[in-house]
């Protein structure tokens, strides 16, 4: 019987928060069985064009009215109180620090995954929490194989009865199959600045909030929304 709680960290611009992120974050949390999964939407980030995003309030507030009827997920501001430019190992840290006795979980997309030998000291995130691949179905483990012992380190080994790659010192990689949602925030802000419907990509309160702010160049700003 396990003691510790199991915490899920999320991270990403969020710019917007849309139903493929959701479902992808539902389906880990069911399939790790995690207590609580943290959105950290990033507040600078490294690998971006700042000029893209709105502004980390807007952000924030849209992912805590994607977020307010479920049991397990909620929003920090964490990056936004860190300062400065968002890099994940100094998050993770500050978590660790908050929650010392808890199990760390981080999500991060496939195709990302692949790059993280970009991330600022990038080794040292697999001494701080375990890293969950969302992997379209299909995927395989010996997909990152390669990837993980040229990158990251030759001691991973896959351990097929827990579906993982465990390592003597470090946490482990989990690949885990997630629904896969052809959603891309970049279409939804394209969409939204051709004044075309985004509804079913995001939850409706996110819809209402970026057209009440006139968000990613929407048109008229709606009236009779408000923040329940």
């Amino acid at each position: 019987m396990r003691t510790s709680r199991r915490i899920g960290v999320f991270g990403g611009s969020f710019n917007p928060v849309h139903l493929g992120h959701l479902r992808a974050a539902e389906e880990v949390c069911e399939e790790l069985e995690l207590d609580q999964v943290i959105f950290v939407p990033t507040f600078i980030p490294p690998h971006k064009d700042v000029s893209l995003l709105v502004d980390f309030e807007h952000r924030y507030q849209m992912l805590s009215l994607a977020l307010k009827d479920h049991p397990k997920f909620t929003v920090s501001d964490l990056e936004m109180r860190l300062g400065g430019v968002s890099y994940t190992v100094r998050t993770l840290a500050a978590l660790r620090g908050k929650h010392e006795s808890s199990e760390f979980f981080f999500l991060v997309g496939s195709d990302a995954f692949l790059e993280i030998d970009s991330w600022w000291h990038y080794r040292e995130l697999f001494q701080l929490a375990s890293m969950v691949i969302m992997t379209r179905p299909g995927t395989s483990h010996g997909d990152f194989k390669e990837f993980i012992h040229e990158r990251i380190d030759s001691d991973y080994r896959w351990v097929n009865l827990r579906r993982q790659f465990e390592h003597p010192l470090f946490y482990s990689i989990i690949p885990v199959s997630v629904t896969l949602m052809d959603i891309s925030a970049s279409r939804i802000r394209k969409l939204v600045a051709m004044d075309r419907s985004i509804r079913f990509l995001v939850p409706e309160t996110v819809r209402e909030y970026i057209i009440y702010y006139r968000l990613y160049g929407s048109g008229e700003r709606s009236q009779g929304w408000e923040q329940k």
